[in-house]
């Protein structure tokens, strides 16, 4: 298969369909104190229709004609960190096949998905650091991987009636449109539609069909910490710009080119091939949520950061892009690494 670009818009909704699969986990049903037991999801089966642009081009399947159909059959855990006492989150992992490629041939694309969500609780209701990690491994084809870490200053709110207050009638009051209901006694099924359509698909056929299996809740699994972010020392501006994470330039005011470069990266560090940074412009009118369209819609908590004035720094590695945002006190504040095989 074709090793594919990624813009922004097409990674940014493939983390969305990652992320559907979470807000979908997070749901759950609502029980009885004491009169049961509380569940959770432990598998999500069903199908997502690629049917725009942006979302086939986020699997390198920009050969091919939009329509393709992605066959999730995923196992869900929830996870603690083993090297963090206060982190708590969600993997996702599975096969996600493709089927139904056309205009760029026929056949069929297997892969595996793993998702991870974790977040670092500082209080009550409040988290300081978050993670998410997304791993796509094609048998035979072209992998990528997506590491992002956000830290919030102050500490992030997750209110804890978030999710009652967001749904009338099982249905979302705000786009894009998602349905969930309860179909049998451990089981609970989501239809929606996908960022960027024309119309609300509900009406007509849904981009997305997933049955959810409850089960009684278990003690969480213990996963490795997510990989450490290590400065960059020594860098200076090159005179061709990083390309590995170009585009995500966009989600950023960026001002002027500056020589102040605080870049970090994921592993090793001496294998810089190309850097550059930029002086950003905090505004209180944007957010950057580049997987969290379906997360508002269910009105759950999504990672999503609101810039604040600093430096944004990108670096390119023989086997990764990285770009971080550092604020005025040259505190890390996001930082995102993109890499391909």
């Amino acid at each position: 298969m074709k090793v594919a670009k990624h813009s922004i818009s097409s990674i940014a909704e493939w983390l969305v369909l990652g992320l559907v699969l979470l807000a979908t986990m997070s749901v759950g049903i609502e029980t009885e104190p004491v009169v049961q037991d509380e569940l959770e999801v432990t598998n999500l089966s069903g199908t997502i229709t690629l049917a725009t642009r942006a979302s086939m081009d986020a699997l390198g399947l920009d050969d091919f004609d939009k329509g393709a159909t992605a066959n999730v059959n995923v196992d869900v855990q929830n996870v603690v960190s083993s090297d963090c006492v206060n982190c708590t989150g969600i993997l996702i992992q599975g096969p996600v096949n493709i089927t139904e490629l056309t205009g760029g041939g026929s056949g069929r694309i297997e892969a595996n998905i793993e998702v991870v969500h974790l977040r670092e609780y500082v209080g009550e209701g409040l988290f300081e650091r978050e993670w998410f990690t997304l791993h796509w491994d094609v048998t035979g084809g072209d992998d990528f991987s997506w590491e992002i870490m956000i830290v919030h200053t102050p500490p992030a709110w997750m209110p804890d009636n978030r999710l009652n207050a967001g749904f009338l009638d099982n249905e979302s009051r705000t786009g894009p449109w998602i349905l969930i209901d309860t179909i049998l006694e451990g089981a609970q099924n989501v239809q929606g539609c996908l960022p960027d359509r024309s119309m609300p698909c509900l009406a007509t056929s849904p981009d997305i069909d997933l049955t959810s299996t409850l089960e009684v809740a278990k003690e969480p699994a213990t996963i490795p910490h997510p990989n450490e972010w290590i400065q960059v020392n020594n860098l200076s501006n090159v005179s061709q710009s990083p390309e590995k994470t170009e585009q995500i330039r966009d989600i950023l005011e960026l001002g002027e080119a500056s020589e102040r470069l605080h870049g970090w990266c994921i592993g090793e560090t001496d294998s810089v091939t190309q850097a550059a940074a930029w002086s950003v412009i905090g505004s209180s009118q944007t957010a950057i949520a580049p997987m969290g369209i379906y997360i508002e819609a269910l009105t759950l908590p999504s990672a999503s950061f609101t810039p604040t004035s600093g430096t944004w720094t990108e670096v390119d590695l023989e086997e990764r892009g990285c770009a971080t945002l550092v604020d005025e006190g040259q505190n890390m504040r996001m930082a995102i690494s993109i890499s391909e095989s």
